[in-house]
């Protein structure tokens, strides 16, 4: 994200058709359409998040702090593309709430809303939410201590994954689980391996694709590039790029080993 824009409360404008405003979840790692993570939360203003969608039954956007913007109003600034999440399984755990993340559907940031204070540092005891909701609910009655984001959807995937691609980069991450469970002296029963990959990714669809996805693109970059992705062939193209490097730096491996 290049040239944000931070709105304040009173700067909202009418919603356009297509877009939304989430709360944004900012985190050091993203989540693909499809994939799953265990969160813990226990600052406030994520326990806020948390209360607000849960009572008006709605997602928020999980997004990566771009560490090589600047922060805004002590803020960090996120990537501009991210992942709507709905949550299950929220419980309580001490302080702590606990619960799953499933990753939806794509969008893009187009401009960020400031939360009603300043970040503080708060060390190992933090503050209520009312005791902080209680310094600015007199002046800002609409704010929230989390940065929310003016989103829009990103549309899904054009195109369609031919049955020879995708048997092709199936047998493509077969190889490399082959590869991982050889050089960790690992039994293993090809026949097995095979339909166990078969009857994980059964039909060439998108929720397949991204599910593949989740498993094998794991830097940030490329993960970007993915969410940012408007056909599946550029998908297909990233996720095959990916396992080559995989296989590539298994290559390079067993020959400094030689």
């Amino acid at each position: 994200m290049c040239d944000v824009e931070v709105l304040k409360l009173d700067d909202i404008p009418s919603l356009k058709e297509g877009q939304m405003i989430v709360p944004l979840f900012t985190l050091d790692s993203l989540l693909l359409p499809g994939d799953q993570m265990i969160m813990r939360v226990f600052e406030p203003r994520y326990k806020q998040m948390l209360d607000d969608i849960t009572l008006n039954d709605l997602p928020y956007g999980h997004v990566m702090s771009n560490l090589s913007m600047p922060e805004i109003n002590g803020w960090s600034v996120p990537y501009d593309v991210g992942t709507l999440v709905d949550i299950n399984d929220l419980q309580e755990q001490g302080t702590n709430l606990l619960y799953t993340a499933n990753g939806g559907k794509r969008f893009r940031i187009l401009s960020l809303i400031e939360p009603a204070l300043k970040p503080e540092s708060f060390d190992e005891i933090f503050p209520s939410v009312d005791e902080l909701v209680q310094q600015y609910v007199d002046s800002a009655p609409s704010g929230k201590l989390y940065v929310r984001g003016l989103i829009e959807i990103i549309p899904k995937l054009e195109g369609a994954i031919e049955s020879s691609e995708w048997s092709n980069l199936l047998m493509l991450w077969v190889s490399y689980i082959k590869n991982i469970a050889e050089m960790n002296e690992m039994e293993i029963n090809e026949f097995d391996i095979d339909n166990e990959v078969k009857n994980m990714f059964p039909t060439p669809n998108d929720e397949s694709l991204w599910k593949l996805a989740s498993l094998i693109i794991d830097s940030i970059d490329t993960q970007i590039k993915a969410l940012n992705a408007t056909h599946v062939n550029e998908l297909l193209s990233i996720i095959e790029s990916s396992i080559q490097k995989k296989l590539n730096v298994i290559r390079s491996f067993r020959q400094s080993n030689e």
